[in-house]
């Protein structure tokens, strides 16, 4: 038996006799906020390849491809508020066919789609010099190596450079237009097995994440540096770290990396299960507060309650971060407040499992108990 503390004799001497204890919740994770999507479009476009940008004036800037029994055609969409009450429906026809991978960017007024060629080997640019409004004519700015692409990605610098990444079989490239001039494409120094996506995001140098399979065979999803100088020197590649595995010959692979950087780096990709009961589910992660991308912290992978084979695009601008896939738009605000932290609650949350019970005069309130599901297993190295 323990005696109570002088602080506990002197609570139970008071006039109310209600006592509680304060449970003040709010949706983090490890310090860092848990997105809440709400979707905001369901429609009926087929799932493939596809993009997300959002450039400075809030617009929502939304890029497919139709699939290979649709001639593979280009389309853009450009959302210039977007909120609840926005269309999503409406589609722009670009002309363009036999697209193999496609990617946008933005920055400021400028917003630039990319898209290879798996007919002729292209790689071609539509660029927008008014936040997505009206655009120029295609231009062919290279080609690949061969037709069989597996990612494509573009990212801005501050002062306007660009580059764009594309692996093409094992190879990964990249291509940099610098002070408005391209450069030659180059290739990255690793040797694995075929890559199947590719996502960029620039800050200091290209952060990227990558999937497809090492040189034995196994399946991976690795971060890598492209560099320019912050923690990388320019022009060089970082080490692979690796973020998830798959064995050879077994029943997973992972795919279609999307990235962003809103607060943490935040990052969408799919899994793939050939299994028994096959499915593809896109899963998401981040980074801890305070690391760096060299660093590979990340939260242990989450699924997230969809079938998609091509992922989910993210973005964000203002208050708010950005979903997208063909048929389907969401939003999450990038800020979580504290609702109603004097009520009354008592009970235990322990683990990632506990509950909250609410007590006393508060009983018409609501309490919500939080679920910290990974918690306290959250990086990866």
């Amino acid at each position: 038996m323990r005696d109570l503390s002088a602080t506990l004799l002197a609570a139970q001497k008071k006039a109310s006799a209600i006592p509680y204890v304060k449970v003040e919740a709010t949706n983090r994770v490890a310090g860092v906020v848990r997105y809440d999507w709400n979707r905001l479009y369901s429609g009926a476009e087929d799932d493939y390849y596809h993009a997300l940008t959002m450039p400075g004036d809030g617009s929502l800037i939304r890029v497919r491809a139709t699939p290979p029994g649709d001639a593979r055609k280009l389309y853009r969409q450009r959302v210039a508020s977007p909120g609840p009450a926005s269309d999503f429906s409406q589609w722009t026809y670009t002309s363009q066919l036999n697209v193999a991978a496609v990617a946008c960017a933005s920055l400021g007024a400028e917003v630039s789609i990319f898209w290879t060629d798996g007919v002729n080997r292209k790689i071609q640019r539509l660029k927008s010099t008014d936040y997505g409004a009206s655009w120029g004519s295609p231009e062919v700015i290279d080609y690949s190596p061969t037709t069989s692409i597996g990612g494509l990605a573009a990212a801005y610098k501050a002062n306007g450079d660009l580059a764009i990444f594309f692996a093409d079989q094992a190879t990964l490239y990249v291509k940099k237009n610098i002070g408005g001039q391209w450069q030659p494409h180059s290739a990255w120094d690793k040797s694995t097995g075929d890559l199947s996506g590719v996502a960029a995001v620039y800050e200091d140098d290209w952060n990227l994440l990558i999937t497809g399979r090492d040189s034995s065979g196994n399946y991976k999803l690795w971060s890598l540096i492209y560099g320019d100088g912050g923690d990388v020197a320019a022009g060089s590649w970082s080490a692979l770290k690796e973020l998830a595995s798959a064995p050879s010959g077994g029943e997973f692979e992972y795919r279609q990396p999307f990235l962003d950087k809103p607060d943490v780096y935040r990052t969408f990709f799919v899994e793939k299960f050939s299994g028994s009961q096959t499915y593809n589910r896109p899963f998401w992660s981040h980074t801890v507060p305070g690391a760096a991308f060299i660093d590979n912290l990340w939260r242990e992978p989450v699924p997230f309650n969809l079938s998609l084979e091509y992922g989910l695009a993210i973005a964000h601008y203002g208050d708010y971060g950005w979903l997208s896939c063909p048929a389907g738009v969401w939003r999450a605000r990038l800020t979580v407040a504290v609702p109603g932290s004097d009520r009354r609650c008592a009970g235990a949350a322990a683990g990632s499992g506990g509950s909250i019970r609410q007590t006393g005069r508060g009983a018409a309130q609501r309490c919500r108990a939080v679920h910290l599901a990974g918690a306290g297993r959250t990086v990866r190295s």
